[in-house]
């Protein structure tokens, strides 16, 4: 069995625990709510719940201690693309209608607010270094989501960032991605009862995986915009970070005002197309291989050989499902 082997049996039983848990998580709110909550989270690809598994049978655990902490990791997640669909407002989330736009925006974000306050109420009761960990995690990812959102505003008055808010990306994909990635895999090592220094090394682990996962996200979107004309100036300007970091990295220069024309936008695309996804590639490769480090101080055994196989496997996944060229190389 390979890791995407794991993940498919992994994700049929998470989806099996979510149908049977959602239910008693949320007994106060009445059946229509409940359902709600269970439309939210269907058709997930349950990857981090993935990761919770995962790590916690590299180390030894059992799966009925790991399943719980899984099904709090995808409520979390959950909640956070309720938020984050208003706040960019997105109108599509997994083909079907984003809920701020069937609930209206208050009802969506109190729902997100309910299903984050559950998710950290079901890991205090378990213990208290489960509580820990989704609190912060939840902290981390809302702190990364105002933090993007001040960055995106001011270059639409003055079309720059000051060198230090260049450098800011690499902590953004933590705070997005990483954290909640990294939370995951400590609650995996927290359920099999390992040691403390395992923790350290299951979140390491886990926030490298996110951040390459977030900067391949980044890298289809890039693409995206590369490729077509009329999409250009939308997506390079949800881009700006990611495009102010990777142009200081490779001395590229980002356009001074994304007010330009599309035209002249797709063309500064077309001039850095390959060299810029090539160089995005390799910050991916770094995180995949930093991963790949943390898991080698694991017992080695075949959930560990997995795990290894994961970071790498999971970014092909999500690059290839969202952008068949990404995987072979545009």
């Amino acid at each position: 069995m390979d890791f995407i082997d794991y993940w498919m049996g992994i994700r049929a039983r998470l989806d099996k625990e979510l149908t049977r848990q959602i239910p008693k998580l949320f007994s106060a709110f009445g059946p229509q709510q409940t359902k709600r909550v269970q439309g939210v989270i269907k058709n997930g690809k349950r990857v981090r719940g993935c990761l919770v598994c995962l790590v916690n049978h590299a180390l030894g655990g059992q799966i009925t201690d790991a399943l719980p902490r899984a099904v709090a990791i995808e409520c979390i997640q959950a909640a956070s693309l309720i938020h984050d669909d208003y706040i960019d407002n997105d109108v599509i989330r997994r083909k079907r209608p984003a809920i701020w736009t069937v609930e209206g925006p208050r009802r969506a974000v109190l729902l997100g607010d309910v299903m984050f306050a559950t998710a950290i109420q079901s890991m205090v009761e378990l213990s208290n270094a489960d509580g820990i960990a989704v609190t912060r995690a939840i902290a981390t990812v809302a702190n990364g989501a105002y933090q993007e959102l001040l960055l995106l505003a001011k270059p639409i008055a003055s079309g720059t960032f000051d060198l230090d808010e260049r450098n800011i990306y690499e902590r953004i994909i933590y705070l997005k991605t990483g954290a909640l990635f990294g939370a995951a895999c400590q609650l995996g090592a927290i359920a099999a009862g390992a040691p403390q220094e395992r923790y350290t090394h299951a979140y390491a682990f886990g926030a490298r995986t996110g951040e390459a996962y977030q900067i391949a996200d980044d890298l289809i979107e890039f693409a995206s915009a590369w490729r077509s004309p009329s999409e250009c100036a939308e997506r390079l300007s949800a881009l700006l970070p990611a495009l102010s970091f990777f142009c200081h990295k490779t001395g590229l220069t980002v356009p001074c005002h994304l007010t330009e024309s599309q035209h002249s936008l797709y063309n500064w695309c077309q001039h850095i197309g390959v060299g810029f996804i090539g160089y995005m590639k390799h910050e991916i490769d770094v995180r995949v291989q930093s991963a790949e480090f943390h898991v080698g101080q694991f017992p080695n055994n075949h959930y560990s050989k997995m795990l290894a196989e994961a970071p790498a496997e999971i970014v092909a996944m999500m690059s290839c499902s969202a952008d068949p060229d990404l995987s072979n190389g545009i």
